[in-house]
């Protein structure tokens, strides 16, 4: 399996995993999964440092920035329950630089593959 990124061949998961993993930039994959599904799976994992990041600052009283300033534009990811399986369904909505939607895609369900 290669890294939808690095375009390196991902290290083989253990004897107990079924999770590849990339050497160079960190992004894992299971057994099987898409590049769009491990490229989803590396933006929630961004914006939940970013969170993570904000969330912490204000524990320690010190203010930063708001949590999506640090975000790329351009972009953004939407969830929703998949009508056939129960499991997530993922979609991108473009946007432009105030982010206003401008182009969406289908609904894609990361368990079942339906499409809506």
């Amino acid at each position: 399996m290669d890294c939808p990124d690095c375009r390196l061949s991902m290290l083989e998961p253990g004897p107990q995993s079924n999770r590849h993993c990339c050497y160079r930039c960190g992004r894992v994959a299971a057994t099987g999964e898409t590049a769009d599904d491990i490229t989803l799976r590396e933006r929630g994992r961004q914006e939940a440092f970013v969170l993570l990041d904000y969330a912490m600052a204000l524990r320690g009283d010190c203010r930063t920035r708001p949590p999506m300033e640090d975000l790329p534009m351009g972009q953004l990811i939407e969830t929703r329950g998949c009508g056939k399986c129960g499991g997530t369904m993922y979609r991108t909505v473009e946007t432009d630089a105030d982010g206003n939607p401008t182009q969406e895609s289908q609904f894609v369900c990361s368990v079942c593959g339906h499409i809506e």
